[in-house]
C-alpha cells in the first residue's frame, strides 16, 4: 500500500509531500481545487503514459515519487527479487519526466524499464474507472473471479493441466500423421544415431577439456621456468637452506635467539611448501605427444558434432532421442500409433473427469456469490438489482468445459444483461463499489482509489457509499475523492485540497485535516457555509459515522 507520496512540478503542484496511513481516506476541496491531479500522479506509478502536459509552467521536469509498503505483495516481491532487488518491504517508485519529451523510472533510485514498473505494481493499485476494464467488466476473467471467489485455484490449476497434456498429445499424434520417410530417411536416420554413439560424448566433457587445455597451455608456456626452479631448489638451495635452519636451531635457546630462530623455520618451510606446490602442479600435468594430440583431437571432434547436431553436448544428445524416436515411429508406426490413440484417450477421459468435477463446484458455488453480492448491493440502497453469475457450458479448453459471465439487471422488469454492456451512471458506480468489496481481497489488490463515484447521489445513498467504501478498507488502503458530506463523514483521514494564488501563479496545495478542521470542511461540503447549526450538524454527523 502506498505510504509516502511526493510531488514537485506536477501541474499545478509546486512540491508536495504526503505520508498515508491504513485504512479509509478521503480528500475533500471545492471543485477545480486540483484533486483530480493527485489521480493523475499516482496513475504515473501505475505506469501510466507520462506527458509533458504534467510539467509545471517554466519548469524542466515534474516527478512523481511513491513509497509502497509491499510487504504482503507477494507478486511484487517476487518480481523485484527477478529483477535483482533486495527488499523486506518499502520500496520507492519515481517517475521523472522532461521537458524534452524523455521519461525516467526509477526503483529505489535505480533506473529500470517502464514495463518493469508496471510488471511490479501489476496487483498494487486499483483506480476506479480505469482497471474495471481490464478485470470487472472483462467477460474473460469471470472464470477465474469465481474460481477465486470459491478457493478453486487447486483444482483449477489441474484442469489447465490435464488439458495441457492432452491437446500436446493430440499435437505429437498430428506431427506423425504429417511425416512421410523413405527407406533412405531410416537408414540416415540410422546413421546419424550411430555416429552420435560412437563418439561416446559426456556431458560437461567439452568444458573439462577446455579446462585441461587452459591449465596445459599455462603450464607449458612456463614449463622452462617451472623446471629451473625446481632444479635449482633440488641441486642447491635445499642443502643450504637446511643446513642453515639447522645451524640457526642449534643456537641457545633464549629470549635473545627465539625470534629469528622461528622466523628462519617458518621461511625455510615455507619454502619446502611453495616449491613442492610447484612440483605437483608439473607432474600433474600430462605433457607427452600422444596425451596433449589426444585431448586436441577430442576436442575437434567435438566441435564437429555441435556443427552438425547441436550447439552443446546436451543438444546433441537430445537430438539423438529425436532420432531415435523417428526411428521408432518409421519401424513401428501402426503400434505407435495406436499407443497414441491410448494415450490421448485416456488424458482426455482424466481432464474431462478433473473438469467436470471443477464445473460442479462452480455451478453450486456461484449462488453463494450470487448472495454475498447482494447483500452488499442491498446496503449500497441497490437492492432492486439482481445478480447472477452463469455458468454454462463451452468447449473444452484450459479453463475446463465451462463459460462464466456475470450478469446484472439494475432494475426490475428488466432481462439479466452481461455486466460488460450495462449502461454507465451512479448506480453502475455503486455496483462496481459492492463488488470491489468481494473481488479486491481475492485480486490482492492493496490500494484502491474512487474518483467521485458518488457523483449525482446523495443523501441514505451517500452514506451507504461512505459505510462501504469503510467496509472494503477493512481488507486494503481506499482512497476517496469526494464532493459528499455523509462519504467523507465516514472516512478515518481527511485530507484538504485547495488552490491559492501567489504571484499571479495558481497552486494547488494538500493539507491533511485535524480535529475541529475537519468538522469545518464537512459543515462547508454539506451546506456551502460556515454556521453554528452547520457546524453543529457535521459534527453529529461525523460522529454518527464515525462510529457506525
Amino acid at each position: 500500500m502506498l505510504r509516502h507520496l511526493y510531488i514537485k512540478n506536477f501541474v499545478l503542484i509546486e512540491e508536495l509531500n504526503l505520508d498515508f496511513p491504513d485504512g479509509f481516506s478521503a480528500f475533500i476541496g471545492e471543485t477545480g481545487a486540483g484533486k483530480s491531479i493527485l489521480i493523475d500522479a499516482v496513475s504515473l506509478l501505475r505506469a501510466d503514459r507520462a506527458s509533458q502536459s504534467f510539467i509545471s509552467t517554466g519548469k524542466d521536469r515534474a516527478i512523481v515519487e511513491g513509497t509502497f509498503d509491499l510487504s504482503h505483495d507477494f507478486h511484487a516481491l517476487s518480481a523485484l527479487a527477478d529483477a535483482g532487488f533486495e527488499t523486506e518491504g518499502e520500496v520507492t517508485f519515481t517517475r521523472e519526466i522532461h521537458s524534452n519529451g524523455k521519461s525516467t523510472v526509477r526503483i529505489d533510485h535505480r533506473i529500470v524499464t517502464l514495463g518493469l514498473l508496471k510488471t511490479i505494481l501489476e496487483h498494487e493499485i486499483d483506480i476506479h474507472g480505469q482497471r474495471d476494464n481490464q478485470y470487472l467488466l472483462n467477460t474473460a476473467s469471470h472464470i477465474h473471479l469465481l474460481d477465486e471467489y470459491l478457493n478453486a485455484g487447486k483444482e483449477a490449476d489441474e484442469v489447465k493441466e490435464a488439458y495441457h497434456v492432452w491437446k500436446d498429445l493430440e499435437k505429437e499424434k498430428e506431427t506423425v500423421l504429417r511425416e512421410s520417410f523413405s527407406e533412405s530417411d531410416l537408414e540416415f536416420f540410422l546413421h546419424e544415431i550411430d555416429e552420435i554413439d560412437a563418439a561416446d560424448l559426456k556431458e560437461g566433457e567439452e568444458e573439462e577439456l577446455l579446462a585441461r587445455e587452459k591449465q596445459f597451455k599455462a603450464v607449458k608456456a612456463s614449463f622452462e621456468r617451472l623446471n629451473q626452479i625446481i632444479s635449482g631448489y633440488d641441486e642447491s638451495l635445499s642443502a643450504e637452506m637446511y643446513d642453515m635452519n639447522r645451524m640457526v636451531q642449534a643456537l641457545e635457546d633464549s629470549e635473545v635467539f627465539n625470534t629469528a630462530k622461528e622466523a628462519m623455520n617458518t621461511a625455510y618451510y615455507g619454502w619446502e611448501d611453495a616449491i613442492e606446490t610447484l612440483r605437483g602442479v608439473l607432474e600433474s600435468m600430462d605433457l607427452s605427444e600422444e596425451g596433449i594430440n589426444e585431448m586436441e583431437e577430442r576436442l575437434f571432434l567435438i566441435q564437429r558434432m555441435k556443427r552438425r547436431y547441436g550447439n552443446s553436448i546436451a543438444e546433441i544428445l537430445s537430438r539423438r532421442e529425436e532420432l531415435q524416436a523417428q526411428v521408432d515411429r518409421m519401424a513401428h508406426r501402426t503400434e505407435y500409433l495406436e499407443e497414441m490413440d491410448r494415450r490421448i484417450a485416456k488424458a482426455k477421459a482424466e481432464f474431462e473427469q478433473l473438469a467436470k468435477r471443477l464445473s460442479q463446484v462452480r455451478n453450486e458455488g456461484s449462488v453463494s456469490l450470487d448472495r454475498s453480492i447482494a447483500e452488499h448491493l442491498k446496503d449500497l440502497m441497490l437492492e432492486k438489482a439482481r445478480f447472477h453469475t452463469e455458468v454454462r457450458q463451452s468447449e473444452p479448453n484450459e479453463n475446463g468445459l465451462d463459460h462464466v459471465e456475470f450478469l446484472i439487471a439494475m432494475n426490475p422488469g428488466e432481462d439479466l444483461k452481461p455486466l460488460s454492456k450495462t449502461a454507465s451512471g451512479g448506480e453502475l458506480s455503486r455496483l462496481m463499489l459492492g463488488l470491489k468489496v468481494i473481488f479486491t481481497r481475492l485480486q490482492g489488490i492493496e490500494t484502491v482509489i474512487f474518483d467521485e463515484i458518488d457523483t449525482g447521489v446523495s443523501g441514505p445513498v451517500a452514506s451507504a457509499i461512505g459505510k462501504k467504501m469503510k467496509e472494503l478498507a477493512q481488507d486494503c488502503q481506499v482512497f476517496s475523492v469526494t464532493h459528499l458530506a455523509p462519504v467523507a463523514a465516514t472516512a478515518e483521514s481527511h485530507y484538504f485540497v485547495h488552490k491559492q494564488e501567489e504571484e499571479g501563479r495558481t497552486h494547488t496545495y494538500v493539507d491533511q485535516l485535524h480535529g475541529d478542521d475537519i468538522v469545518h470542511q464537512l459543515a462547508i461540503l454539506a451546506s456551502g457555509d460556515l454556521t453554528e447549526h452547520s457546524i453543529a450538524a457535521a459534527r453529529e454527523l461525523l460522529e454518527r459515522n464515525q462510529n457506525a
